[in-house]
């Protein structure tokens, strides 16, 4: 998918937009890039427009654009008024989470949904913080080398490795579950992933003023993510006005495969279009 380099107020933003119709704005998670797609470039099948803004640290959007969420979600305003858009819905992944609630909890005229599709919202435990520090700082290039080595001399090992920390499931069970489909779509999430100087500034966000949230919200978790705990689904509901929360029946945090994702699909369409 084509990228576009936009010169915002405080540095470069790299954007795709494709499509024709409402414009949905999707915010992807940690480590993911312009080509990490976990499905949500088929929304523009369905008759709409994806606008896809990559976060700070990621692709080529510079770190200067927003160390905070509020700070981006500022960003990324001038990027809808640069490309005349008055209205989105936001679709936020994972650790995008804090971006979404800012830009919904102090733009409300610029944001009529949000989703949040296994989106973190309470801080990082201790021992993740370290963890993270260690992996994705000066070795992140490293690390995700060594990841798509390894993902080509022996991808179960590799897809067993990083799916031990996304279930809660014992890992032989839940890659013996897993779909061709499945199995390729974790692939090529793998093998598109890096970190840049990203996720050490995700790590560094909390969500905020979730009570401002005036937009009908939309929250999509599982019981079994052990990357992005369900105590982040209750948390959202407790907080925001208009908030309902769909439990997906999946057995990780990736909750766009497995035998429950078609009502994953179903489930967004059917609240974007209400």
């Amino acid at each position: 998918m084509a990228s576009t380099l936009f010169d915002t107020s405080k540095g470069l933003v790299e954007y795709s937009y494709i499509g024709d119709g409402p414009v949905l704005l999707l915010l992807k998670g940690g480590h993911c890039t312009r080509d990490t797609d976990l499905s949500h470039n088929s929304l523009v099948y369905e008759g709409y427009s994806l606008l896809t803004i990559s976060r700070p640290g990621y692709d080529c959007t510079e770190v200067s654009t927003g160390r905070t969420p509020e700070e981006f979600a500022n960003t990324i305003i001038e990027v809808l008024d640069h490309l005349k858009i008055d209205q989105v819905t936001v679709i936020a992944i994972s650790a995008a989470g804090p971006t979404g609630v800012a830009l919904a909890a102090n733009h409300h005229q610029r944001v009529n949904k949000l989703i949040m599709e296994a989106a973190l919202l309470s801080p990082w435990d201790n021992k993740t913080l370290t963890q993270a520090r260690f992996l994705f700082g000066r070795g992140e290039k490293a690390v995700w080398k060594g990841i798509r080595t390894l993902l080509k001399v022996s991808p179960n090992l590799a897809i067993k490795q990083v799916m031990s920390s996304l279930t809660t499931d014992p890992v032989e069970d839940y890659l013996n579950k897993l779909s061709p489909n499945d199995r390729r779509f974790i692939y090529d999430m793998l093998w598109s992933s890096q970190s840049g100087k990203g996720f050490l500034l995700d790590i560094t966000h909390n969500a905020a003023n979730m009570s401002q949230i005036k937009a009908p919200v939309l929250g999509m978790y599982t019981q079994k993510d052990r990357s992005v705990d369900y105590s982040n689904a209750v948390l959202l509901q407790s907080t925001v006005p208009n908030c309902e929360i769909y439990e997906v029946k999946s057995d990780s945090h990736l909750i766009w495969i497995g035998e429950n994702a078609a009502n994953v699909w179903r489930k967004r369409l059917d609240f974007i279009t209400q």
